[in-house]
């Protein structure tokens, strides 16, 4: 396999895990109760 398609393979396979991740904190967020004042992050 070429550089160019194995760096442009590892790229896709970074952007991923980075939108689960995302959207794995805001589910989280959202369950465990986004709204409430005084804990969790600011937003």
């Amino acid at each position: 396999m070429s550089v160019e398609a194995y760096a442009g393979f590892a790229y896709l396979f970074t952007a991923a895990i980075a939108l689960f991740m995302i959207g794995a904190v805001v589910l989280l967020n959202k369950i465990m109760g986004g709204n409430s004042n005084g804990e969790g992050m600011d937003q």
